[in-house]
């Protein structure tokens, strides 16, 4: 008899297999996407170049608000991917609890052509522009978290040189600064990674992908008065139009701080220095989609988000009486993905350092992001090493103290292991043979 049931048990689990795998594969994360458009209105002061007067004079493709809500017992995350050059938003900040919404990150794309979102008179002092801004990316957010759905979570990596380090490292040891570089010398060091992370629903469709890439969005120069996305824009306009319609793709800037794009214009031939932001974007694109590829049997995973912020003081660099605090944030996705985000224009370095000393399958460092109530390094965080040597970025234009980017690596990391549970509160006895 007892044989008996035990066939009759095997012969029932046998019958329903995919009920066992779908309770095996349930989903413990869940994101949901929604975009909405930014693009100010012509004679916009536009931000990035200081020589610039006049206000925009035309536009050459839209400015967007990407949105991708992560969501899982333990913490809600609105990312917030924005063709802005640099910008912080605590009044958003403040609305997130309305949304039930607990970490805020907002990414900016610092193309050179985007409104100057520090001004709060344009169109009017009655309704600036950046309020405007910061209602319709609520609504976008709020419509993310409306629209929800199973999240599947991977990640890849490819590798393209689209940019030079505009520090030339010279013989004495100390640094030329090399805005302009007609020749297309690689200058190095630079970090031509592309991080890829790729979000799936339960059918294993494709619906985000998020771009880290390093390289300052100034392809059209100084004189371009044109709002534009620079070839941030072409490089998600391609990979979703390769991917299908139901695919939202983000970018994240990394350490962008010291790195310009090997394709300039001159200010010469206007259609030839409009057409560049393209060719860099969709090279771009082009190694996105293959890495994409390369994961076709990857499959995704929803098993673990885990998140935890800290704001740390510092000096300022030049005025020794003053303080800045600075905050980062360590992002845990199902034990293989890490990210540590910097606020201000980190230096490439920064990035490296996350990918290597993380002990992760994937590591990435996101730069440009505002991710807590925060100061803001204006602009610059250059590594110890560039600070010595000096130039646009290491000496000038940064305010904070020599070491302030390593301290904030170091602390994203610190998380990154604790969140692990690598790193305890209490001693560990040692493992012995």
């Amino acid at each position: 008899m007892q044989r008996i049931l035990f066939i009759a048990v095997l012969i029932g689990l046998s019958c329903f297999p995919t009920l066992i795998e779908a309770e095996t594969n349930r989903a413990a994360l869940s994101a949901g996407t929604a975009w909405t458009d930014i693009t100010p209105p012509l004679g916009c002061p536009l931000w990035g170049y200081g020589n610039r007067k006049e206000g925009a004079d035309g536009v050459l493709d839209p400015l967007l608000a990407k949105i991708l809500v992560l969501q899982s017992t333990q913490v809600s995350i609105a990312f917030v991917s924005w063709d802005v050059c640099e910008f912080q938003s605590p009044r958003l900040r403040d609305r997130m609890r309305e949304l039930s919404i607990d970490r805020l990150l907002l990414l900016n794309s610092h193309t050179h052509y985007g409104p100057d979102l520090f001004r709060d008179d344009f169109p009017s002092k009655e309704k600036p522009w950046k309020t405007e801004i910061e209602n319709r990316i609520y609504e976008a957010i709020r419509k993310a978290k409306e629209n929800m759905f199973p999240a599947y979570i991977a990640a890849g990596e490819g590798s393209i040189q689209l940019g030079y380090n505009r520090l030339r490292r010279d013989p004495d040891g100390l640094a030329t600064t090399i805005f302009q570089n007609t020749p297309h010398i690689p200058y190095g060091p630079v970090d031509p990674n592309v991080g890829v992370i790729r979000v799936t629903d339960e059918t294993g469709a494709i619906r985000a992908v998020f771009v880290r890439y390093a390289c300052h969005p100034v392809t059209l120069g100084s004189r371009c008065l044109k709002i534009s996305t620079d070839y941030v824009g072409p490089m998600y306009r391609k990979v979703e139009k390769e991917l299908g319609s139901s695919v939202q793709c983000l970018f994240v800037q990394g350490g962008a701080g010291d790195i310009n794009p090997l394709y300039q214009a001159l200010g010469k031939h206007e259609e030839e220095d409009l057409a560049l932001p393209t060719v860099m974007g969709e090279l771009l694109a082009g190694e996105v989609l293959g890495v994409i590829k390369r994961m076709d049997n990857v499959p995704g995973r929803s098993d673990e988000l885990l998140a935890v912020s800290e704001v740390l003081e510092f000096k300022h660099r030049w005025e020794k009486d003053k303080t800045l605090r600075l905050g980062t944030t360590s992002i845990l996705i199902n034990g293989e993905i890490g990210i540590v985000t910097l606020p201000g224009e980190p230096f490439h370095q920064f990035q490296i350092d996350v990918r290597e000393k993380a002990a992760l399958p994937h590591a990435f460092m996101f730069g440009y992001c505002d991710d807590s109530y925060q100061d803001w390094p204006t602009w610059y965080l250059p590594d110890i090493q560039s600070a010595a040597r000096g130039g646009y970025g290491a000496s000038d234009s940064t305010i904070v103290e020599v070491g302030t980017g390593e301290r904030l690596v170091n602390q994203g990391l610190i998380q990154l292991y604790t969140l692990r549970g690598m790193l305890h509160p209490e001693p560990e006895p040692g493992r012995r043979p």
